[in-house]
């Protein structure tokens, strides 16, 4: 049950219906939701120290800077640069034949990179003794959440103390027809299996990469 049933079932006056199955709560002494790069440290400096510790993850194991920002963004632009120096040996003294790119290597190399940082993570919560629950997490009392868990069924799950590592997402802005031109974020351009004939780049962030692949 949730925090508005709770005050509406108080206020009509009414029991607990029968068919209600609500999980035992489960306590630890550290809580944090979000694996992200705090969250993780955090659940690990915890654990380490011998606390009972949780963490609640949703979707990205060790948050988006390993998985679709910071690490796979760096990884794409280490192609790029590979791609320009070869195209470029002959200012170096050294000759090669035709270059071309190959975006089905670049997305599989980065993508094996993410599997690896991804189990590097896994092994570092077992590693500690902290607990990875797979699941969305939503408060339903102080100090207390439910956990929606990602293959089914739920938890509940309190902290003596709870710590919020909430991320941030990739947003489309509000500019008139923008929405209708299909754009991606930096999500779906770091999962791209070809080269685009054409890019604009709104904001600056990916202009390296696009530049050196040769692409303006």
């Amino acid at each position: 049950m949730f925090l508005d049933e709770f005050w509406a079932f108080e206020k009509s006056n009414c029991s607990w219906p029968m068919e209600v199955d609500m999980p035992e709560v489960e306590r630890y002494e550290i809580l944090v939701i979000g694996s992200g790069e705090a969250g993780k440290h955090v659940t690990w400096t915890f654990a380490q120290a011998g606390h009972r510790t949780a963490v609640v993850e949703r979707k990205y194991i060790g948050g988006s800077c390993p998985n679709i920002a910071c690490l796979p963004s760096k990884n794409v632009i280490r192609s790029a640069k590979a791609n320009w120096f070869a195209l470029h040996g002959a200012e170096y003294g050294i000759q090669s034949g035709p270059v071309s790119t190959d975006m089905k290597g670049v997305l599989n190399r980065k993508r094996k990179m993410v599997e690896g940082e991804v189990q590097a993570h896994l092994d570092r919560f077992k590693a500690t003794r902290a607990e990875l629950v797979r699941g969305e997490a939503r408060f339903v009392a102080p100090k207390t959440v439910e956990v929606q868990l990602n293959e089914g069924g739920r938890r509940m799950i309190t902290g003596d103390r709870v710590f919020l590592d909430l991320g941030s997402r990739a947003a489309i802005p509000d500019i008139p027809g923008l929405a209708a031109a299909r754009p991606m974020t930096h999500v779906e351009a770091l999962d791209l299996d070809r080269l685009p004939g054409h890019v604009i780049v709104l904001g600056d962030r990916a202009w390296p990469a696009t530049r050196r692949r040769g692409r303006s």
